[in-house]
């Protein structure tokens, strides 16, 4: 079981993730372009994250919390344009 790591320097927030839920939203990229695409939910100033692919041992898996992926939401916004009478 492979999962994904991504931590942020600024805040020290870490989160672990299923590849299969990044796939959903990023497409079947490697974990390395992540790091450009991902954003800090606290603030997005807080630079780049880093991420990393990893296998938890036994120890690690025991507690761990990993976030999953409910719902994508698209927000849509109309765009108009005025035609020339």
């Amino acid at each position: 079981m492979r999962l994904v790591r991504v931590r942020c320097r600024c805040c020290k927030r870490q989160h672990n993730y299923n590849p299969s839920d990044l796939i959903q939203i990023f497409g079947d990229v490697d974990v390395d372009s992540l790091v450009s695409r991902m954003k800090c939910e606290n603030g997005a100033d807080h630079g780049m994250l880093d991420v990393e692919a990893f296998a938890p041992t036994g120890r690690e898996a025991v507690g761990l919390r990993i976030r999953r992926l409910v719902a994508i939401k698209i927000n849509r916004v109309p765009v108009w344009k005025e035609d020339p009478a």
